[in-house]
């Protein structure tokens, strides 16, 4: 056993050989960590992805917004979301509110409660502008076989068939089928989507630019003289037309603050040549 003296020298070299490692592990980290930041500010490729045109998923729900409201079924009361039908505990048809927002209707987004001080309301119940503004562009741009899917299941759970409660069945199937209906054409969603706004698309029944006037006068010329050949070509001549307006109208709609005015002056216009695009249906 070393003396006390030997012990606290013996203990003192490795007090400063800990304190010689750290010195030199000290001077070594500069030059390890430039390296670390010069490989982290590396430039990156980045590939932006490929955007796709009205297939936007639903806008995701913010915390914030108020949970879905619910109502109890009328067999088991047991509490269901709106706008659930029939009830997921005992399958009974749970009749849905008239006022809800078409996209609720088919489940593509969750109702909001119109706030009580909210005056007159054209929503009724519940306040569908509110609702539509947490949509990509106001609930204009949608995937559409997405929006054919959920129809279908709709359908599928509410078929008359299936449901004790056949009147009840028959008109909730009429409900989803009219809201499939008018959000499936681009057209009729661009105007529901302005009504709920206070835009009334009816109120401008014609075109104010003249020379689209003329294109559109001159397009049902040709279609009323084309061959069948003729009628589908163009056919996808106007389909690209309406594209286009249709993604000026999402382009409109998805700003902030919307511009209403613009995309109503586009959705009349759309007007057109969705209605030539039935015209050359006839033809063929």
């Amino acid at each position: 056993m070393l003396p006390r003296s030997s012990a606290i020298t013996v203990r003192m070299r490795g007090v400063r050989g800990l304190r010689v490692a750290a010195t030199a592990a000290a001077s070594s980290r500069p030059a390890s960590i430039a390296v670390s930041r010069a490989l982290s500010t590396t430039p990156r490729l980045f590939i932006a992805p490929t955007p796709r045109l009205f297939t936007t998923p639903t806008a995701p729900r913010l915390s914030s917004q108020p949970s879905t409201p619910t109502r109890p079924c009328p067999a088991c009361t047991t509490p269901i979301p709106l706008p659930a039908s029939p009830c997921p505990s005992c399958g009974a048809l749970v009749p849905i509110p008239l006022d809800l927002s078409l996209h609720s209707v088919l489940g593509l987004s969750d109702p909001i409660p119109a706030p009580e001080d909210m005056g007159h309301n054209p929503g009724g119940d519940f306040d569908i502008a509110a609702e539509l503004a947490t949509l990509p562009s106001h609930g204009f741009v949608l995937d559409v076989p997405a929006l054919r899917l959920a129809m279908l299941r709709r359908q599928a759970s509410l078929h008359p068939d299936r449901n004790r409660e056949s009147d009840l069945a028959a008109a909730l199937s009429a409900r989803v089928n009219r809201a499939y209906e008018v959000l499936a054409n681009p057209q009729s969603r661009a105007e529901y989507i302005l009504s709920q706004f206070g835009h009334d698309t009816k109120e401008t029944e014609h075109v104010a630019d003249h020379d689209l006037l003329m294109e559109i006068l001159d397009a049902r010329e040709t279609l009323e003289e084309a061959t069948a050949d003729e009628v589908e070509q163009l056919r996808e001549e106007n389909q690209a037309k309406v594209d286009d307006v249709s993604a000026a109208i999402a382009d409109a709609l998805a700003t902030e603050p919307p511009d209403f005015a613009r995309a109503k002056e586009l959705a009349v216009e759309l007007k057109y040549w969705v209605g030539l695009e039935l015209a050359a249906r006839e033809r063929l």
